[in-house]
């Protein structure tokens, strides 16, 4: 194999003007370009990446840790990351936690271990725990820092970027929607309480009551895990229980696709009895029967824009970054509330 001297001797230039050209790093004459990349071409010479990035202390990689990937609402974060990076001249290292703090902290050390250049990170820490924040704000060392971009939950707090949604207004949002509608018997299966974005939409929900004037009881709030199965088994125990109920909020739409196929095999209709409503506007919203109203994020946007602004970081031009980059949220009126709702598939997102 040959070696970046070989390179040099059959230039007739030295070793640093070779490596000058290849990573571009000062000014070579056109001349001497063309009879480097002449003498690459013959000899067939390889530039060693991982030499590269030892002299460089860059690796061109940016580590990607989620929460679970069987969320639907991942596939466009993910693309949009993807194509981000792609166009930024960056790979990827993709991490899923499966809800678990502890192979959150795992593959956290072993990315800061292989010497990624930034981390986009989907936390399930607990939303208190302050000193794992002051961890991730300074890995690394002296030679190299490793950014965080945090992605759907704020932690500016501790120097660390954010991408996010206003998770609270969300959650009125939905609930003014089925108070609207008619609404005054609302369950809202919310996400695991250990979470700030569930805990989040949850203060939504509460806060638009209030607002209205009507009660917040506790038998109408039933805890899940996000999962399709956990919305059934909520929706499930609250109608078998005996619980009165005209409307039904969801912390996202795969537990509002589990409560409306409780709904069904109870003998329920959707909206004429019940309505409901989900969060994240995913692609399963538009072909659910009856198609599911919720709560539109912008999730490929998410993505893109985390990229960003780690690179950003990566390159230290902080004061081009904000500390917080907030994206717009809306309500997808659809027939789970209104029959006049849109029913049409959404195509765009699969």
């Amino acid at each position: 194999m040959a070696s970046i001297k070989d390179v040099a001797e059959m230039a007739g230039v030295s070793i640093s003007t070779v490596s000058n050209v290849i990573n571009d790093t000062k000014y070579v004459s056109d001349e001497l370009k063309i009879k480097i990349n002449q003498a690459i071409v013959k000899l067939h010479y390889e530039v060693d990446p991982v030499a590269r990035s030892l002299k460089s202390k860059k690796t061109m990689t940016i580590g990607v840790v989620i929460t679970n990937i069987n969320r639907i609402f991942f596939a466009q974060v993910i693309i949009g990351i993807q194509d981000s990076a792609v166009k930024n001249g960056y790979s990827l290292t993709f991490c899923n936690t499966n809800d678990n703090f502890k192979d959150e902290k795992r593959f956290i050390q072993m990315l800061e271990s292989t010497w990624v250049d930034g981390i986009i990170l989907d936390s399930v820490s607990d939303i208190n725990d302050v000193e794992y924040f002051k961890y991730l704000s300074s890995l690394g060392n002296n030679k190299k820092s490793i950014p965080v971009v945090s992605i759907e939950r704020r932690a500016e707090g501790f120097g660390i970027d954010s991408v996010v949604v206003n998770n609270i207004k969300g959650g009125r949002i939905a609930t003014k929607h089925l108070i609207q509608c008619g609404c005054i018997k609302i369950v809202h299966i919310t996400g695991p309480l250990s979470s700030g974005i569930a805990q989040d939409r949850f203060s939504g929900y509460k806060d638009e009551l209030r607002n209205k004037g009507l009660e917040i009881r506790n038998e109408r709030i039933v805890e899940g895990d996000y999962s399709p199965l956990s919305g059934y088994d909520a929706m499930m125990r609250i109608l078998l229980a005996g619980i009165e109920v005209d409307g039904v909020f969801a912390a996202n739409d795969q537990m509002a696709i589990g409560a409306i196929k409780a709904i069904k095999e109870k003998g329920l209709k959707i909206p004429e009895d019940i309505k409901v409503v989900g969060f994240d506007n995913t692609f399963i919203a538009s072909i659910v029967e009856p198609s599911l109203t919720t709560i539109n994020v912008p999730k490929y946007k998410m993505g893109d824009a985390a990229v960003e602004l780690l690179i950003k970081r990566i390159e230290q031009r902080k004061e081009d970054c904000d500390k917080v980059i907030e994206l717009p949220i809306s309500l997808v009126l659809r027939q789970s509330t209104d029959l006049s709702g849109d029913k049409n598939w959404d195509l765009n997102d699969w």
